[in-house]
């Protein structure tokens, strides 16, 4: 009995039924009107109930004007569309996008209604964006979580250097 009870604690010590996965899409970008097909060198996985693209955007404002378009610090203005492409071809597009911020920093949220607290074994293999003017990204990285096992429902991505932030310091 023992020996099947560490075996279940390696199972999820392991990461096998991991509820939680982040993965670097990309370290920076630069979008555009035309589509760019970013193919992140691990899957990006709805491993929980929570699965999103967080894309650190410098001079994002936390607001978006009456048409819903997002804006800059130097008063541009823009939009940005999206879609994840899983292993066989399938499309889920990224029909919510907001904005959040963290510590002087901000990011756009993409995400999709078809992901949320919903079906939780898509596999995608590359996510596709363009912006309606040319726009310079921080990190832009994947994260899949459950609301209900963080201390204020978001999740704390290590990739976004976001624990150093809480502490104080600023890369």
């Amino acid at each position: 009995m023992a020996v099947i009870a560490l075996s279940v604690w390696l199972l999820f010590y392991c990461g096998f039924f991991s509820s939680y996965q982040e993965v670097l899409v990309s370290p920076g970008m630069t979008l555009a009107t035309q589509w760019l097909e970013l193919k992140p060198k691990t899957p990006m996985k709805t491993a929980a109930d929570m699965s999103e693209l967080l894309m650190e955007v410098p001079g994002l404002v936390l607001d978006q004007d009456k048409a819903g378009r997002f804006l800059l610090a130097d008063g541009a203005r823009f939009e940005v569309e999206g879609y994840l492409t899983t292993g066989k071809g399938e499309r889920i597009y990224l029909d919510e996008i907001c904005v959040s911020g963290y510590r002087g920093r901000t990011y756009l949220d993409l995400s999709s209604t078809e992901l949320q607290w919903k079906k939780r074994d898509y596999l995608f293999r590359s996510v596709t964006l363009r912006s309606s003017r040319v726009l310079t990204t921080g990190k832009a990285v994947w994260v899949s979580y459950d609301p209900r096992t963080t201390k204020d429902g978001l999740p704390a991505p290590e990739l976004l250097d976001w624990n150093d932030l809480a502490k104080g310091k600023d890369k």
